[in-house]
């Protein structure tokens, strides 16, 4: 046998399985708007009751009704959040409701179908960033999936950011896992660094994997513009959980 053939053999083996890789890859991603369908309810946007009212009294003179066009009167919702429980407990970054309960002031929660219920501040984790807030309305809420082995998360994988970048209502955007227990000088705990784009309004909304499940809450960006440079970071969802069961409990 010579050695031609062989490294021929070894290239169409190569080929062979990375173009299996490929299909399968793509086969996954073809379940993905599904996927975030399914995952949407259960990011919703936090306002400060204040700015909320703002944004009521200008919507109102200037006709304003459908709740998508926020943008539109220069008012954008302090951040967002992710129901993590059927009774309405919701997790999201300690920085987005840190003016409310400074003024011990309610939080207006705004689902994705455009309806709103007042919220209350349950407590928080200064250290991780993290805040539960708990929405007082009777819907029924639709809780995130937690993904329960985190630990094995690589580098590369399929992930999307959900939130409300900019005031522009719910949008989702793609992009992989670029590192994994990044850390900082200026801030507590490792984070998953993602290039998915991740703007102000963004800030306590979802990671999730490419089967719609929580990885970790989009928390900061690292820019000179202000604005999304693929490198974005989000707290892991391990060290939310734990936040959070310290919280309730």
């Amino acid at each position: 046998m010579n050695k031609n053939y062989i490294r021929n053999l070894a290239l169409w083996l190569f080929l062979g399985i990375f173009s299996g890789i490929l299909f399968l890859n793509l086969n996954q991603n073809d379940d993905l708007p599904q996927i975030l369908e399914n995952t949407s309810p259960s990011v919703v946007n936090i306002w400060s009751l204040k700015k909320w009212k703002a944004w009521q009294e200008r919507s109102n003179l200037l006709g304003i009704k459908r709740y998508k066009q926020v943008i539109k009167t220069g008012f954008v919702p302090n951040g967002s959040g992710v129901i993590i429980s059927k009774e309405g407990n919701i997790i999201t970054s300690f920085h987005v409701v840190d003016e409310s309960f400074k003024n011990n002031q309610k939080l207006i929660v705004e689902f994705n179908d455009g309806s709103t219920e007042e919220a209350l501040i349950i407590g928080f984790d200064l250290d991780a960033d993290v805040a539960v807030i708990k929405s007082l309305g009777e819907k029924i809420y639709s809780p995130m999936q937690v993904r329960k082995n985190l630990e094995e998360l690589k580098v590369g994988e399929t992930v999307v950011a959900i939130g409300n970048p900019q005031g522009l209502g719910q949008s989702f955007s793609i992009g992989i896992v670029s590192a994994i227990n990044r850390q900082f000088k200026n801030k507590n705990g490792s984070f998953i660094q993602t290039d998915a784009s991740i703007n102000p309004g963004n800030s306590g909304g979802a990671l999730v994997d490419s089967k719609g499940k929580l990885i970790g809450i989009t928390n900061f960006i690292e820019s000179t513009s202000g604005g999304s440079q693929g490198l974005n970071f989000a707290i892991p969802v391990d060290i939310v959980m734990e936040s959070y069961k310290t919280i309730i409990n």
